[in-house]
């Protein structure tokens, strides 16, 4: 009987350890606040000018730049370590991450996003958030429509233990530019959704590749932001990480 009843505790040990192993690492937050090193926005041109001359008529071509009033970029460069400890952040053992890799993960929602349940964000996700931002994709050009595809491909990847496929999925992404403009290789972003379908703006991280402004970074990352009809109220982003 004793022998029976120290199976049985022996039996409760196992399966309370084997619970602790099966817990799959999911993205946290950064480790320290987020300082912004710079900020800056497209300039604009000064005034040209033309002659009028009364009694003529004159044609002429122009070509100007507008800002964008619907994104807002990040970019910049990420360390870590792999990390083994206990639940008062006390560390056994830990491991500099020389080249991280994994994703960047930016939304609006105050409350920590339901991982298990993270998915690609389907069309009537994105038209949400287009209202949101007070953007309407057959009147404005820089809407998610027309920056998202939903046939961009970017390399498998797992938030926690979901997986992310583009071919499986049919997920929306696209790729932010290099110092040569346009390119389909480095920097991809994808829209994602947690149970709420709330939007999750997700980057993948590089390892110091050339970015838009001829430096390297290792992220670079865009969020919406509606800065329609005069709106200069910020919006605040919750990021996350998840190393590898």
């Amino acid at each position: 009987m004793n022998g029976l009843r120290i199976a049985g505790i022996l039996l409760i040990i196992a399966l309370a350890f084997g619970a602790i192993e099966l817990v799959v690492a999911e993205p946290t937050g950064p480790t320290n606040p987020i300082t912004p090193l710079s900020s800056s926005r497209f300039g604009l041109s000064s005034a040209q000018t033309a002659n009028a001359y009364a009694g003529n008529v004159t044609e002429f071509n122009l070509n100007a730049n507008t800002i964008t009033q619907t994104w807002q970029g990040y970019f910049g460069n990420i360390t870590g370590k792999i990390v083994l400890g206990n639940s008062n952040n006390n560390t056994l053992y830990d491991w500099t991450l020389t080249n991280p890799q994994g994703e960047i993960y930016a939304t609006r929602l105050s409350t920590v996003p339901t991982w298990s349940s993270i998915s690609c964000a389907g069309l009537s996700d994105i038209i949400a958030e287009e209202t949101a931002l007070g953007v309407n994709a057959s009147i404005h050009r820089d809407s998610i429509q027309n920056t998202f595809s939903n046939t961009t491909n970017f390399t498998t990847f797992y938030v926690g233990s979901v997986m992310i496929n583009q071919s499986s999925q049919d997920c929306y992404a696209t790729h932010l530019y290099n110092s040569t403009g346009q390119q389909n290789v480095y920097f991809p972003e994808i829209l994602l959704r947690d149970g709420s379908g709330e939007i999750i703006y997700t980057g993948l991280i590089e390892d110091d590749v050339l970015g838009f402004d001829g430096r390297t970074h290792d992220f670079q990352i865009i969020v919406g932001e509606n800065g329609h009809n005069g709106d200069t109220t910020p919006s605040v982003y919750y990021f996350y990480l998840e190393l590898e």
